[in-house]
């Protein structure tokens, strides 16, 4: 059953596969490659996924960072990460775990963004 819709911003579409792939049963995810399309839909879905692989994405991610919309932020790069861990009111994921690892992270940061859309 789907309960909700997420956005995916992929700029090379591997991730995203991984995703609709894994969640298929439980989410519907629409995903973007270009970010001038994907920022025009973004208040349209429940939860944001933010695929970060280069620095200068980084630069499209503050961009969107204070929406309404919870965000998930993904990155392979472990510096890309330590750099954003200062940044309030989004949940990273380190997408260079093994699979399952990144699986069960990704689904309490959905249960999360549930409880947390519920509140507020």
């Amino acid at each position: 059953m789907i309960s909700k819709k997420c956005v995916v911003y992929d700029s090379q579409n591997y991730f995203s596969r991984f995703l609709k792939y894994e969640f298929r049963k439980t989410m519907k995810f629409d995903s973007y490659k270009n970010f001038e399309q994907f920022e025009n839909v973004i208040t349209d879905y429940s939860i944001i996924v933010f695929v970060i692989y280069l620095e200068e994405e980084l630069f499209d991610f503050m961009k969107i960072h204070k929406k309404e919309v919870p965000m998930i932020v993904c990155t392979f790069n472990k510096n890309l990460l330590m750099k954003m861990q200062n940044f309030d009111e989004i949940l990273l994921l380190d997408t260079s775990k093994i699979k399952s690892e990144v699986i069960t992270e990704f689904k309490s940061y959905l249960h999360l963004v549930r409880f947390y859309s519920t509140i507020h």
